[in-house]
């Protein structure tokens, strides 16, 4: 695989693996119980790359034959499988990182040798390179991060926690850090510790994953109206965010709640009356503007319509009026119940629904 690192010029790829000396099998070559057996491994791949006008680095060493060979106009090794990491490539990469690392002290191959590991499910084995990346520069920062975050995925919550800790302690603005320590504690059901290390990341650098933590984690800690007022913020902020539906879902399931608590589980008649007046108007309208009416309301509710407040008002560009939350919410209900009939829109008025379509037939 080449990759373009200069306009114009193809650079060709290097090749870095590692093999089993057990699994070598070259006619001319001593045999394995043979004291000359390493060096004639050594010699077999440096020659072989050589005829090619390649260099070849060979090293042998714990049972395997390590290879890194570059061609004259070849990418440099190390910048070859980070541009591969950079571009998603994780699994592509993985063995180059794996040879690299038994031959070289690098600590930006040992970070991103474990954080690969990590990546595709060997968390347990990515905490060595991850460790030996500290050792060689206790000042690497992300392999701290990186540390903990393996160990929370292995559930070895505290160890998680006194590593984030101790890195949030050197780098206090750095929110990657907050973000994953308040993640590590929220996993382990300290909610309310994890609370104060959510909002700081929140508050140095806001993003939907981090503003979606918090509001979980509010919500976990009982503080429920903080939590929707979070879930909102997160669906204005973030509108195309991949948490974004998840959050929209929980502030339906909410206001479904609140409708029926207001009436202690019955059905609302203001409700009823609000469709009796949508099918009315609905029935007097082009279809396409009711569409239209629909998709607008239904992109408001996207940030929260507040159903049980009747002084809080709200406009269409579609629709001449003024209208309350709830009234909103029936107009949409009976708008998409004419388009999907028998599909549940998630309103969870579908019992006033059935009421106002009966009254309206009479």
């Amino acid at each position: 695989m080449g990759v373009n690192y200069n306009a114009g010029m193809q650079k060709q790829a290097p090749e870095i693996f590692q093999l089993p000396l057990t699994s070598i099998d070259v006619a001319g070559l001593p045999s394995q119980t043979d004291p000359g057996f390493e060096q004639a491994v050594i010699a077999h791949y440096a020659l072989q790359y050589a005829a090619k006008g390649w260099y070849a680095a060979v090293v042998v060493s714990d049972g395997l034959v390590r290879v890194i060979a570059v061609p004259q106009q070849g990418v440099e090794p190390k910048a070859y499988l980070l541009g591969l990491l950079r571009h998603g490539f994780i699994a592509d990469a993985l063995p180059g990182l794996e040879a690299m690392y038994g031959m070289v002290d690098d600590a930006d191959i040992c970070f991103n040798y474990g954080v690969a590991l990590s990546e595709l499910g060997h968390v347990e084995d990515s905490l060595a390179p991850l460790n030996k990346c500290l050792r060689l520069d206790p000042s690497y920062d992300n392999a701290a991060i990186a540390i903990g975050v393996s160990l929370s995925k292995l559930k070895r919550y505290d160890e998680a926690e006194v590593v984030l800790k101790a890195a949030a302690k050197i780098q206090p603005d750095n929110a990657l850090i907050k973000q994953n320590l308040a993640a590590t504690l929220a996993r382990a059901g300290k909610y309310v510790e994890a609370l104060p290390f959510f909002r700081q990341a929140v508050s140095i650098s806001p993003n939907p994953g981090t503003m979606m933590g918090l509001a979980q984690c509010l919500d976990s800690a009982g503080h429920k109206k903080e939590a929707l007022k979070a879930y909102k913020e997160l669906v204005k902020r973030f509108p195309d965010s991949p948490f974004t539906e998840q959050a929209i879902a929980i502030l339906n399931r909410a206001g479904q709640a609140d409708l029926r608590k207001v009436v202690d589980d019955g059905y609302r008649p203001d409700a009823v009356e609000y469709m009796i007046a949508a099918m009315k108007r609905f029935a007097e309208l082009q279809r396409e503007q009711v569409g239209r009416a629909v998709m607008e309301i239904g992109q408001l509710g996207q940030t929260g319509l507040e159903i049980n407040n009747p002084s809080k008002r709200y406009s269409l560009t579609n629709l001449d009026g003024d209208f309350s939350g709830l009234q909103l919410l029936c107009y949409m209900h009976v708008g998409m119940a004419l388009f999907a009939p028998g599909v549940d829109c998630g309103s969870g008025l579908q019992r006033e629904y059935e009421i106002a379509k009966g009254m309206a037939s009479q």
